[in-house]
């Protein structure tokens, strides 16, 4: 007997490593790390260019850029390389908290204000099903929140600011996931200036995402916690054979 599970056992493993083999031949995973985005003289990219957009790896980050004589204006998403994690204000806006992007690398983009919109590419295979997102607080937003401002409160018990992606398909809605960038709820104290993975594997099969905001901390004209987070290494994946 012991003769014959010897005989068995190569095979079983040989089988076993062809199968996974197959599964990971039939999936590509993209990763969208924003290093591949151009950005100006100022270290960020924020639509000046009035072009409406950037792409990183194919994927597309809505931008609207107003200039106007009390000074410009942008909403959507923003790509940046600031890491100034001390400044405190709307002038350090496209800085992050974590001082570098995701591990360590020098770009992420900023979505800011409700309705920062991600469109996937169109291609012979298919829809992207979404994977992860790595997010962190901007130094404007974490600072605010930290210590308090002229427009918005020190954070203290009972407070909490979140971040909403929500993915859609053909216009219809796939799914939403909250992630809470502050929370000071049931004793909790938590207030990240660092970067952390998480799972929209959820929202499943989309062809654009969409950005939402809330907090606590609300007045006459909506949330005063300065509504921006700082986003890296968006995983997609995507049947390889159609």
């Amino acid at each position: 007997m012991k003769k014959k599970s010897l005989i068995l056992l190569p095979a079983f493993l040989l089988i076993f490593f062809t199968a996974c083999e197959n599964e990971s031949d039939s999936t590509l995973t993209t990763t969208v790390d924003f290093e591949d985005v151009e950005l100006g003289e100022n270290g960020y990219w924020n639509g000046a260019d009035s072009s409406g957009k950037f792409i990183s790896n194919g994927f597309s980050f809505l931008n609207e850029f107003t200039s106007s004589s009390w000074g410009d204006y942008w909403s959507g998403f923003a790509c940046s390389s600031l890491t100034d994690t001390i400044t405190a204000g709307y002038d350090n806006q496209y800085s992050v908290a974590a001082g570098s992007g995701a591990w360590g690398s020098k770009k992420f983009a900023i979505a800011f204000d409700d309705s920062a919109t991600v469109m996937c590419p169109k291609n012979e295979l298919g829809n992207y099903t979404v994977k992860s997102i790595m997010f962190c607080n901007s130094t404007y937003a974490y600072l605010d929140m930290r210590n308090g401002s002229a427009f918005s409160k020190k954070f203290e018990n009972g407070d909490w600011f979140k971040v909403t992606v929500k993915g859609f398909l053909d216009n219809n809605v796939t799914g939403a996931v909250d992630y809470y960038l502050a929370d000071f709820r049931n004793g909790k104290s938590y207030l990240t200036n660092q970067w952390v993975k998480v799972d929209l594997s959820s929202l499943g099969k989309v062809d654009n995402l969409i950005f939402l905001f809330d907090s606590s901390d609300k007045g006459t004209f909506g949330v005063n916690t300065p509504k921006y987070v700082c986003i890296d290494n968006l995983e997609f994946e995507q049947d390889a054979e159609k």
